[in-house]
């Protein structure tokens, strides 16, 4: 990720379990800050079904219900299931950017893809998908986990989606935020 990532700020963010988990809750400075940066901002917050999945699945680990959120609170949403064959413009489809992201997370994490999560890979094909159906310029996707941010990175690159998707991590986010509230 490049400072450039972080200027002007991505209006959508989509979140990863993993950044969620790091976030903490309610009452940590992490969440603090970053709620509320997304409401003076009006940055819009997606969570995927796959993320819906894994939250659900650890409850006992996290100490926020964000489903709840999700059905609650202005500043978050849930997305719908991935269509694999929306694009915007000439770019790539949805689920040929999902393929790649796949692939490319198996490789770096020398697992068989078919054994492999697809939580990770869905984020920016699902980014696509608020592109092409919400007024967005650009997206960021937020992680706690390097290696899918590389492996996503690699997939966006030299495509139309590069630069209108970021691939977000929490530590440089929760950064920039403290320094623009």
């Amino acid at each position: 990720m490049s400072g450039n990532d972080l200027t002007p700020f991505p209006s959508a963010l989509v979140l990863d379990t993993s950044f969620l988990r790091t976030l903490g809750g309610t009452r940590t400075a992490k969440y603090q800050t970053f709620i509320e940066y997304v409401k003076q901002e009006d940055v819009r917050l997606f969570l995927t079904q796959r993320v819906l999945t894994e939250l659900d699945e650890q409850q006992a680990y996290m100490s926020i219900d964000w489903v709840d959120k999700a059905q609650t609170a202005e500043w978050i949403e849930k997305t719908g299931e991935l269509q694999p064959g929306v694009r915007v413009h000439d770019g790539p489809r949805a689920g040929e950017l999902f393929d790649s992201a796949h692939t490319k997370i198996a490789e770096r994490e020398q697992e068989n893809p078919d054994e492999l999560r697809k939580t990770d890979a869905s984020l920016p094909a699902i980014s696509i998908m608020l592109l092409g159906s919400r007024n967005f310029d650009r997206i960021g996707i937020l992680f706690d986990d390097r290696h899918a941010e590389d492996s996503i990175e690699s997939a966006l690159r030299n495509t139309y989606y590069d630069g209108r998707i970021s691939v977000l991590n929490i530590w440089d986010v929760l950064s920039y935020m403290e320094t623009e509230i």
